[in-house]
């Protein structure tokens, strides 16, 4: 890892960064207004250039579950960090929230994405009478979900609005120039602001801050949403359009999704959950003093060792801060 910058050197290196990021920046966001490309648009572009993947999946009781999904039903693969035993496992799962099986522990690598969404290719029966369930989907494409925070946290989770304007400034230069200017769910869009990425570890009650990631403004409209809102809410109702456009579901999907993100809400909100901000003082930046006191203990080194050793392909990123590496 570079060595950091001696205290005199940072700023000057620092403003160098920004200066040269920004100018990217303008470069990059000229480029692509001349194309137009609008979140869904952008999408189907961004879609397309990644392969379609099948897989059978490892059913889990009771199979009445399974035995009512026809083909092109929606499911999602979430990654269970909640369980012990496997914590890099990917369970299989209806838009409600029903365990439906998981994938096969071969196919664990290729998913990058804490959830990915899929579609039912196929489901049958064998010989044996045993039921099969075969899925299909992008397993590198990144989902558009909902950041379902607990109510006590609700109002902390706006991380860059508590960081020091210095750093926040900091943080979305180096953001941006490290996802080359596009937008992690719809690819190559004209506007672009850093929404933060959150891990969520039910057995811990820990939300663990991975980074930010740079996201069109209607996408971080959608992450930033409260599923508890009423439904005629109308950012509820912009919600529900672009998650059936992004995901490709339909209406009563979308309805389903929102339905169980809400559950998730409630059911965390029973409980006293805390940050685990580590992320920002491994890369130089304080917590902010309004969110120290929901911090609380981190996520125990043998499962992060567990997490880090098996996920093969779960890169941290890097960025540069002046003479400084953000990890």
């Amino acid at each position: 890892m570079p060595a950091r910058a001696s205290a005199s050197e940072q700023p000057e290196a620092l403003a160098q960064s920004r200066v040269k990021a920004k100018q990217l920046m303008i470069d990059s966001l000229r480029s692509i207004q001349l194309q137009g490309l609008s979140p869904v648009n952008a999408r189907l572009t961004f879609a397309g250039d990644l392969p379609v993947e099948s897989f059978q999946c490892q059913l889990w009781e009771p199979a009445r579950a399974v035995q009512e999904l026809q083909p092109d039903d929606s499911v999602m693969m979430v990654k269970r960090f909640d369980n012990i035993s496997s914590p890099d496992s990917v369970a299989v799962m209806s838009l409600k929230g029903q365990l439906l099986g998981y994938v096969p522990r071969r196919h664990i690598a290729r998913f990058v994405n804490d959830t990915t969404c899929g579609h039912v290719y196929a489901v049958s029966q064998d010989a044996a009478s045993l039921w099969r369930l075969t899925v299909a989907c992008r397993p590198e494409l990144p989902p558009l979900t909902v950041d379902t925070i607990p109510a006590n946290l609700a109002s902390y989770a706006r991380i860059g609005e508590a960081l020091n304007p210095d750093d926040w400034e900091a943080v979305q230069a180096v953001t941006l120039q490290q996802a080359g200017y596009r937008c992690r769910e719809c690819g190559p869009v004209g506007q672009l602001q850093c929404r933060e990425r959150w891990r969520f570890y039910e057995g811990y009650q820990v939300i663990k801050l991975m980074g930010f990631a740079a996201a069109h403004p209607q996408v971080c409209a959608v992450k930033h949403l409260d599923p508890c809102c009423l439904p005629s809410d109308p950012r509820r109702q912009h919600a529900v359009a672009l998650l059936q456009h992004i995901n490709e579901w339909c209406i009563s999907e979308t309805e389903d999704y929102l339905n169980y993100a809400r559950s998730l809400v409630l059911q965390r909100g029973k409980e006293q959950w805390t940050f685990d901000l580590t992320w920002l003082t491994e890369n130089g930046f304080a917590i902010p003093a309004r969110l120290q006191s929901v911090c609380g203990p981190t996520i125990p080194a043998n499962v992060e060792i567990r997490l880090q050793s098996k996920e093969v392909s779960e890169r941290r990123s890097k960025f540069v801060k002046g003479g400084c590496c953000f990890q």
